[in-house]
Parts: C-alpha cells; sequence; structure tokens
C-alpha cells in the first residue's frame, strides 16, 4: 500500500495559452483600425487635393486678370476642369470669371465636407477603438479570473482528495485487522501494515501475489452469495508455513472491471483461547455446583419426608428455604448452560411430531407445587381435536414451564393462571394468562432479551430468552400482550402439522438425509414427498445443520444457497460420511449456482421449476447409486 503523494499546484498553462492568444486578437483589431486609417488618410489627401485646386483656381481667377500672362493661364488651364478650360479659351473674361468663381466655391463646399467626413470618420474610429479595446480588456480580465478561480478550485478538490487519502491511509495503517483487496482474477491489488504482523509477509510481497498463497478461498462461491460474508475459524498460512485460524469478513466491492473482494483478517487466537477458557469454566459450574446441588436437593427432599412429624415448624420452615433456594440455584445454572449452547450454536434441539396439549398438561403439573406456594390456582383451559407440532419435548416443556412459573409469581395470592392451547391460522398457540400487575414500561421493548427480569418476579432474566431461542429454534414465534380487565398474556405458536394426522413411526431403516432450508413450509413439503425415501433432518441454518453433523450419520445432503445464517454451500467441505468420503449434494435454490458449484454438485434442482416429485426421484436416484457403490 503505498502513501499518498500530494498534488502540486496545477501549471498555467491555461492562462498562458489566453496570454498568447489575447495580442493575436488585439493584432488583428490593430490591423483591422489601421485599415480604417488609411481610409481616413485617403479622405485627408482627396481633402488637400480639393484645397490644392481651389488653390489653382484662385491663381487662375488672379492671372485671367492680367492679359499679359495668357501664357500662364495656358498653363493653369491644364490643371482646371475641362468646362472652364472651355471658357477661358473661347475668350469671354466675365464668363471666364463667372466658372471660376462658382468653381472656386463649389471646391470650397466639397472640401469642407471632405474635412468634415474625415472627422466624423476619425471619431468614429477612436471611439471605436476605445470601445474595443475596453471589451477585449473586461473579457479577458473575465476569462483569465474564471480560469484562475476554476484551476484554485481543482487544486482545492486536489487537495481535498490527497488529505482523504492520507486519513484512509492512515486508518488502514493503523487498522490491526488485515486488510485484503483482491482482484476477479485472484491477485491481491492491496493490503495493509497489519498483514505483516500477522501473516509475516512484507506489504510489497503480498501485492500482487496471488490470494492462494495465505488462503484458499473459492471465488466464486464467495461471489454467488450476497455482498457481505462471515466465516469463522478459517486457516490462513504464515510465511514460516504454520497456519494461523483467522474469522474472516467478505465484501463485495463493485468495479467497472468486476467485481473485487474486500477481505478483513481477525486473529482468532485470543476468542479462541477465550472460548476455551469459558467452556472450562462452564464445565466446571456443570460439574461442580450441579452435581452437589443435586445432591442437596435430595437429601433435604428425604429430610423433609422423613422428619414430617419429628420437626418443629420452624425447622420445616428452614429446610423449606433449603430447598426452594437450592431448586433456585439448579435453574440458575441450567440457564447459564443453555444461554451459553445457544450463544455456539450447541443448544441440542429434536425435531419429533409430538402432542402440544400434552405439553402444556405436564408443566402444568410440574407447576401445581410452585403455585400452592403461592396461592394462585392453575386453570386449563384447551380446545378441542389433536395440536401436533413438530418439536422438542423437553425444549418446549422447558418454555411452557417458564411461562407458567413467572405468572405464578407475578399473581398475587388468590388469583387464576390460566392455559389455553388452541390452533389458529395452520398454527398451534399455548397462552399463559395472569392477573399480576403487567409488564412495566421500561422493559417492554427488551423482555426477551438476556438479564431482563420480567416485572419484580427477582428472577435471572435468563428463562425469556432462552425462550425465545427454543421457540424462534423450532421456526415458531413467542410474544406478550396487555390483557383487558388486568394481567399480561404470554404467547407462542409453532407451524401446526395437521389435526387429524396420527403421529408418524420413525423408520430407522430408512438413510438419514439433511435438509438446509430456512423455511419452515418448504421443509416440511420435502419432508413429506421423501418420507418414503429417507428420513430428512431438517436445518435451517448452518449453525443447526452442523449440529446434526456432529450427531448423526448422513447419507446425502440438500442445501440452499441461502440460509438465515450464512450461505448454504459454506457447509460442503464438513459434508462427510463415517467413512471421510464426500456425501452426494443436492442444491435445491432459487438463485443461479455458479459453474464451480455446480460441478460439485451431483445434482442442481431449481425452486419452481422442479416439482417434488423430481426432487423425491433425484434423492431416490442417487441413494441407490450410492447404496450400490457401496
Amino acid at each position: 500500500m503505498n502513501p499518498p503523494t500530494r498534488p502540486a499546484p496545477q501549471s498555467r498553462w491555461r492562462l498562458i495559452v489566453i496570454a498568447l492568444l489575447t495580442p493575436m486578437v488585439v493584432s488583428l483589431l490593430i490591423g483591422w483600425i489601421g485599415v480604417e486609417h488609411s481610409r481616413s488618410l485617403s479622405a485627408q489627401a482627396a481633402a488637400t487635393d480639393s484645397f490644392q485646386r481651389e488653390r489653382a483656381l484662385l491663381i487662375l481667377a488672379s492671372a485671367v486678370k492680367d492679359a499679359d500672362s495668357r501664357a500662364a493661364v495656358e498653363r493653369l488651364l491644364a490643371g482646371v476642369d475641362d468646362e472652364i478650360a472651355a471658357v477661358a479659351r473661347a475668350g469671354d473674361q466675365a464668363a471666364l470669371r463667372r466658372a471660376v468663381a462658382h468653381a472656386v466655391t463649389a471646391e470650397r463646399a466639397r472640401a469642407a465636407d471632405r474635412f468634415t467626413a474625415f472627422a466624423e470618420h476619425r471619431n468614429d474610429g477612436y471611439e471605436l477603438l476605445v470601445i474595443t479595446g475596453v471589451l477585449v480588456t473586461l473579457i479577458t480580465l473575465g476569462i483569465i479570473l474564471a480560469l484562475s478561480q476554476a484551476q484554485n478550485d481543482h487544486h482545492r478538490a486536489a487537495i481535498a482528495a490527497f488529505e482523504g487519502a492520507e486519513r484512509h491511509a492512515a486508518i488502514l495503517a493503523s487498522t490491526t485487522d488485515t486488510l485484503l483487496i483482491v482482484a476477479p482474477d485472484g491477485m491481491i491489488e492491496m493490503t495493509n501494515p497489519a498483514s505483516s504482523t500477522l501473516l509475516g509477509y512484507a506489504v510489497d510481497e503480498l501485492e500482487g501475489s496471488d490470494i492462494s498463497t495465505v488462503l484458499s478461498l473459492d471465488l466464486d462461491l464467495v461471489g454467488s452469495g450476497t455482498d457481505r460474508m462471515f466465516l469463522s475459524d478459517q486457516p490462513v498460512r504464515h510465511r514460516d508455513g504454520r497456519d494461523v485460524i483467522v474469522d474472516i469478513a467478505v465484501g463485495i466491492m463493485r468495479a467497472c472491471d468486476g467485481d473485487h473482494l474486500v477481505l478483513s483478517l481477525r486473529d482468532a487466537s485470543e476468542r479462541i483461547r477465550a472460548e476455551r477458557a469459558k467452556d472450562e469454566l462452564i464445565s466446571t459450574v456443570s460439574h461442580e455446583l450441579r452435581t452437589p446441588l443435586t445432591s442437596l436437593v435430595g437429601s433435604l427432599a428425604l429430610l423433609r419426608a422423613g422428619t414430617e412429624d419429628d420437626c418443629s415448624p420452624s425447622a420445616r420452615r428452614l429446610i423449606e428455604i433449603a430447598d426452594n433456594n437450592a431448586r433456585r440455584l439448579i435453574r440458575l445454572v441450567n440457564d447459564i448452560l443453555d444461554i451459553d449452547r445457544i450463544g455456539t450454536g450447541q443448544l441440542a434441539m429434536t425435531r419429533e411430531p409430538l402432542e402440544l396439549r400434552d405439553i402444556v398438561a405436564q408443566a402444568a403439573l410440574d407447576s401445581e407445587g410452585l403455585a400452592r406456594r403461592h396461592e394462585v390456582r392453575l386453570h386449563q383451559a384447551h380446545t378441542a381435536g389433536p395440536l401436533v407440532v413438530r418439536g422438542d419435548a423437553g425444549r418446549l416443556l422447558q418454555v411452557v414451564t417458564n411461562l407458567i412459573s413467572n405468572a405464578i409469581q407475578a399473581s398475587p395470592a388468590g388469583s387464576e393462571v390460566t392455559l389455553r392451547a388452541y390452533t389458529r391460522e395452520r398454527r398451534a398457540i399455548v397462552t399463559v394468562a395472569d392477573r399480576g400487575p403487567g409488564v412495566p414500561a421500561n422493559i417492554r421493548s427488551r423482555l426477551f432479551d438476556r438479564f431482563q427480569s420480567q416485572r419484580d418476579t427477582g428472577g435471572t432474566g435468563l428463562g425469556l430468552a432462552i425462550s425465545r431461542e427454543i421457540v424462534r429454534r423450532l421456526d415458531g414465534s413467542i410474544w406478550f400482550e396487555d390483557r383487558k380487565d388486568g394481567g399480561t398474556r404470554f404467547l407462542f405458536a409453532l407451524p401446526l402439522l395437521g389435526a387429524t394426522a396420527p403421529l408418524p413411526v420413525q423408520d430407522t431403516a430408512l438413510p438419514v438425509i439433511l435438509h438446509l432450508e430456512d423455511d419452515a413450509d418448504l421443509r416440511a413439503t420435502v419432508a413429506t414427498a421423501l418420507r418414503d425415501v429417507a428420513h430428512v433432518m431438517p436445518a435451517s441454518g448452518l449453525a443447526e445443520a452442523r449440529r446434526i453433523l456432529g450427531e448423526r450419520c448422513l447419507r446425502l445432503a440438500l442445501l440452499d444457497m441461502d440460509v438465515v445464517d450464512g450461505h448454504g454451500p459454506e457447509l460442503i467441505p464438513d459434508l462427510l460420511d463415517d467413512q471421510g468420503q464426500p456425501l452426494p449434494i443436492v442444491i435445491l435454490s432459487g438463485q443461479e449456482v455458479s459453474a464451480t458449484l455446480a460441478v460439485r454438485a451431483a445434482a442442481v434442482l431449481r425452486k419452481g421449476c422442479d416439482d417434488m416429485e423430481t426432487v423425491a426421484a433425484t434423492v431416490r436416484r442417487l441413494l441407490d447409486q450410492r447404496r450400490d457403490m457401496a
């Protein structure tokens, strides 16, 4: 990355051109004025001739009076009009005098007219010269001023651009992340000094080299996605040959010569060390706290059951307090562990058909003890008919139990918490309604965020955040409403599989395939179409798909191009079977698929063009081929 150079003041060549053109224009004007001056001189010469003629006539008139001057008269006649010469030769002296006097008078008049015309012409020329000079001067000054102003503006703009470039260069130089700008042909066009620290190369060594020198990056794969991507835990090669793990933010810079990649590489070593330390802490918390707390809760339960009649009321009260607080600590530890799993995408979640009303009934049964302690009644009001959804029974029980617990703790003694499960618009909906004081206005917008306790219940503020993540991962939604007659109603909705459809029995003999798709309806449609072909493990995002890869032995992968947390083909390097061999990949997408990616895939199907029968036939054919090869 070469530093920008400060622009020098612009040359004055335009002003020089104007300075050269101006004399030429003035010279032409002077030449024209010279012509006009010659005309003036001609007029002056004519006036002079007229004056000489008049003088000759006067001499002639004087000579005519003298009879002895005949010879002189003859000489003078040669310079006068033929008419006067004829009169003189006739010898009529009176007529000659009259003709000469008339000619003198006429000549004087002509001379006067010529002098007047000359004076007027000279005055007009002078005025024209003055006006022309003034106009030329003003125009020249205006042009020079305009050019000077434009030159100054251009220079100021160049200085501003230089200062901006200097500022950007300073930002790049001070940025701790390594920045690489990669041309469409894969060559590194520019980098910053931080690359030397991370990769060990000098800046001039990297600029002009191929991106494969430091990073294995599929340009077609990256370019076929959105304008921004994030790749975590990617290895890059140091100059000494070792691998450095980095997080890569990828941006697309549109240019006339093609799309350039802007890569921001951040060393992930510290983050990985911090995550490892956090995981160790979580493991310690899990082992060192949950185990003794579980023993403590069990011991207190045995103590309370065995000494029901032997202990005094105060002792029983102390045992109950200890039991409640121990259970509260266990819930806190469990919530912390779940929040950590959510943050790392490792929250275990199965998707099995289940009856949602049974989950609500079990949660109500489990919460009876808490309701009695708070003197609150639980009332269930379900609608008739099954509510079959696809989800994780344990996690959904956790959601409903958490909502019931919050409602009980927020309700006044003697009130009622109402549970209801019903269907609406092809969704199964569960509501938990209380008669409490409602949600305070200051936390309504962030109630489902972490560490935001619902009302004054003394909770940790993690339960609703965990419930939201569980419901979202099951393609549902969760929210709350104010009740018209006081209190709050919490609701969550999940896609309904069918009110009359029996719960299907999983055929464990079918091959297991992965379907990565962020549209819940399409996932359900594909699962139905493939129910006799394979057991489909649906995933709405990359994190969930990677979890499935770690838990199940797959035989095929069905991928969409774009999902909620990234680009579907990012999963390709991880798609290996139990023998380490690449899995067959079927791309089912509405986007264009690059030639490079199409070569990697066993089949490319288009949403809206290929129907479900084609999808099922393609998957069946690929599974049969794989079975025959085995």
